[in-house]
């Protein structure tokens, strides 16, 4: 049976072992049981400064599991989010996880599928899009990489901090689910699958005369932990097993 699964909103923090140990023993599990593919739709890190973070330790356990899963015959595709957009080559190669970008596209059962963050699907925070914006200049990019791993650990912090202050809450509708995938749908996808709003719904709807569906991820931090599962015929949102 082929399976693949996607997961996002993971969250995973720095050097803080504990706290990062059921993702890490789900992905062990799920590498065991025959696994062929695994996308990461974004913010797998709580915040991710670029190539120094390689070389820092703080995810050393995270980046080894990584390196095992993808040794072990396991296709790992990463999607970037809002908290770990500067994942990029360097990780790649120390890890055999294929950067994808802001999406990825695939075929699962005859049908297009496209998994995304959802940063750019369900935002309504406007200083987002603007921050979002000025960060893929290529020259503030490079001075942001260019910064001592402390100053850069730093700013990342203070971004994560500030977020929340700015962003508003939102209580999304069945509805906004299905407008904010009609630009994907438009664009041939048959099925949307994404996280960042932390608020996991399956939504089963119709577009242009085609049935169509939207997979909504919880996140991991929020301990809902939730991930979608393509079993080789269908796709579900489902959360792990309690031990």
């Amino acid at each position: 049976m082929t399976r693949s699964l996607f997961v996002g909103d993971v969250h995973l923090r720095p050097a803080e072992r504990a706290y990062n140990a059921p993702f890490l023993s789900w992905l062990a599990g799920e590498r065991a049981s025959g696994l062929e593919s695994l996308y990461i739709l974004g913010d797998l890190f709580d915040y991710w400064i670029g190539p120094k973070h390689l070389a820092s330790g703080d995810y050393r356990d995270v980046l080894d599991a990584l390196r095992d899963t993808t040794r072990s015959g396991v296709t790992v595709e990463f999607v970037h989010g809002n908290r770990d957009y500067f994942v990029e080559e360097k990780f790649a190669r120390a890890t055999g996880v294929r950067v994808a970008g802001a999406e990825v596209r695939l075929t699962l059962g005859g049908r297009t599928v496209v998994g995304a963050h959802g940063d750019f699907v369900y935002n309504r925070n406007p200083k987002y899009a603007a921050y979002r914006a000025l960060m893929r200049l290529k020259p503030l990019q490079a001075a942001y990489l260019a910064m001592p791993a402390a100053i850069g650990k730093g700013l990342a912090k203070g971004f994560r901090k500030v977020s929340p202050k700015t962003t508003q809450a939102v209580a999304w509708t069945r509805e906004d689910l299905v407008e904010g995938a009609r630009a994907h749908f438009d664009r041939g996808a048959d099925v949307l699958i994404c996280g960042h709003i932390h608020w996991p719904k399956h939504v089963a709807c119709e577009h242009r005369g085609r049935p169509r569906e939207v997979f909504v991820m919880g996140d991991w931090c929020g301990g809902t932990r939730d991930y979608v599962e393509w079993d080789g015929e269908r796709l579900l949102l489902k959360r792990p097993e309690e031990p």
